[in-house]
């Protein structure tokens, strides 16, 4: 039977940029939008209206504390000033993920001043400069995910554990990996045909690959665009009930990546109603489905 291209577009869950969410230690295993691997990919994306509120006032620090050294696997828990899972910086800062070329998106981590007045992970936070500078004002073990670039939006918990046995404060919550090298960070837990987060956040897998393991409700991107057929460029960049994969496997797609739709294994079809050439492609390889997950499917062209 044919099926997908194993290969994820980029998710960009940060300043309306595309990034994806598997980490380099990681091999992707589907196609989705998000990093780029040799697999269908789904970008990652959370650039939406995280904000809810005023953000809590702090007194952030400036300080800039010494550079890391730069990521050669996932800057988790390889590599860098300290290690994300572990927060094993002095009592008085926290490790956190920054970028130390100057650019948008994490390559590294260090330690840096916890604020006076922490915001905790789901209050409202603050960026002073840029996301990639890794200076916030939430608490030790998150980190304020400023997706729109506005200076403000919500902080989200790290994952604690390891790589391979991630761990969230909360049950309902589970591990996403975002941008490469990794930033392990928790979400909500969700169903991708039922659809079920809150306004302004659309269910997405939590590593940019067919075959994650989990789904995770995260901001909406771009929320100019979003339906089946538009050009996408995060994996959160799509309406829910949508997903961003390689435009290679739609058939009226012209850019890289676009939005597709999720499909119930049980009702084929439906698919067709896009475009007869769809087909409702299994999201797990036979035997590998998460409990509960068993008919998710992603309307694609068979390869």
């Amino acid at each position: 039977m044919g099926r997908l291209t194993r290969t994820f577009v980029h998710l960009s869950t940060f300043a309306g940029l595309a990034v994806l969410l598997a980490g380099c230690s990681r091999e992707p295993k589907g196609t989705t939008a998000g990093v780029e691997t040799t697999s269908t990919a789904t970008p990652t994306g959370n650039d939406s209206e995280t904000s809810t509120g005023n953000p809590t006032s702090a007194t952030t620090s400036t300080a800039e504390p010494t550079p890391t050294t730069t990521m050669k696997d996932d800057i988790g828990g390889v590599g860098g000033q300290c290690n994300l899972f572990m927060q094993d910086c002095p009592p008085d800062q926290k490790c956190t993920a920054w970028n130390e070329d100057g650019g948008p998106f994490p390559n590294g981590t260090r330690c840096v001043p916890v604020d006076l007045n922490p915001a905790l992970p789901g209050e409202d936070c603050v960026v002073p400069g840029k996301f990639g500078d890794g200076i916030d004002n939430c608490d030790k073990g998150s980190l304020c995910l400023d997706l729109e670039n506005t200076g403000k939006a919500t902080c989200v918990a790290y994952c604690t554990g390891t790589m391979d046995a991630p761990v969230c404060p909360h049950a309902e919550d589970r591990c996403a990996f975002l941008f490469e090298p990794t930033v392990p960070v928790c979400f909500s837990k969700c169903d991708p045909l039922l659809q079920d987060c809150s306004v302004g956040e659309t269910c997405v897998p939590n590593e940019a690959a067919l075959g994650a393991p989990h789904f995770v409700c995260m901001p909406r991107v771009f929320p100019q665009l979003g339906k089946y057929g538009d050009s996408c460029y995060a994996l959160s960049g799509c309406d829910p009930g949508n997903l961003c994969i390689f435009g290679e496997n739609l058939p009226s797609c012209k850019t890289p990546y676009c939005c597709s739709v999720w499909c119930d294994l049980e009702s084929p079809d439906s698919c067709l109603e896009f475009d007869p050439t769809l087909g409702c492609v299994p999201w797990f390889e036979p035997g590998a489905a998460t409990p509960g997950y068993e008919n998710v499917g992603i309307c694609g062209i068979m390869l």
